[in-house]
């Protein structure tokens, strides 16, 4: 409770500062501080604190960054900011709630990386694009690196199988930007690309990763995606 106290105070104060650098070295700094913190400390089911971080995570990256890239108004950055933190601190008690959190991590990860995929797709192409795919890197690599220890996998998965998946939803971002769709079409494609790669993590964690379980999915998400594209409205150059 105190973090997210300290994270709320930091956040307005950078807001209300006009974005000032001083204050997102300040703020950088104390996110890093609980990210380590909390991978040091490991988890634990008795006392479950480690998914803590990632609301910090992805809150670091939605009102510190982008609303520069935006250039929302100080009253929707205020609402937003708001409501993100009550809605990421209710999320985590739920997630404390979990004995093996399998089913919540199925219902999480769409909600937040849908709102990242809405965001990066809707914001100009052309517009620190580079500084976007390095925020959404960050976002997926420490997500899929929490699962490593989060499910207690950190001995026997590597870093690469973290790597690995961040890598490949980075070029679907990239490549999806030269469909001539709409931008709510492309977020879609995107997130379900991701659902996917999720779906992989936690069947390996459950050890029920096999085509029995994975092959309906990935068949369900080819026609969500064909279903996406022929009912489209598509715009040529």
């Amino acid at each position: 409770m105190i973090s997210y106290i300290l994270n709320f105070l930091l956040t307005e104060i950078y807001l209300y500062s006009g974005f000032a650098t001083f204050w997102l070295i300040v703020s950088t700094l104390y996110f890093l501080y609980q990210l380590a913190k909390r991978f040091k400390e490991g988890e634990s089911l008795q006392k479950q604190n480690f998914f803590e971080a990632l609301p910090l995570t992805f809150l670091f990256i939605i009102f510190l960054v982008l609303p520069q890239i935006f250039h929302w108004t100080k009253a929707t950055s205020q609402i937003i900011i708001i409501l993100g933190f009550i809605v990421f601190y209710f999320l985590t008690r739920l997630y404390q709630r979990f004995y093996k959190p399998f089913d919540f991590f199925r219902l999480y990860a769409p909600i937040v990386f849908g709102i990242l995929s809405y965001l990066f797709f809707r914001s100009n192409l052309f517009k620190a694009f580079f500084f976007k795919e390095l925020l959404m890197f960050f976002a997926l690599f420490l997500f899929f690196e929490s699962y490593r220890y989060i499910f207690k996998l950190n001995g026997k998965a590597p870093a690469i199988f973290s790597i690995v998946p961040t890598f490949i939803l980075l070029e679907f971002l990239w490549i999806l930007n030269f469909l001539p769709v709409n931008f709510l079409t492309l977020a879609m494609i995107w997130l379900i690309f991701f659902v996917l790669t999720n779906e992989i993590w936690l069947l390996n964690a459950q050890k029920m990763l096999n085509l029995k379980h994975f092959l309906p999915e990935v068949v369900f998400s080819a026609v969500l995606v064909a279903v996406l594209l022929l009912t489209s409205s598509w715009r040529m150059f």
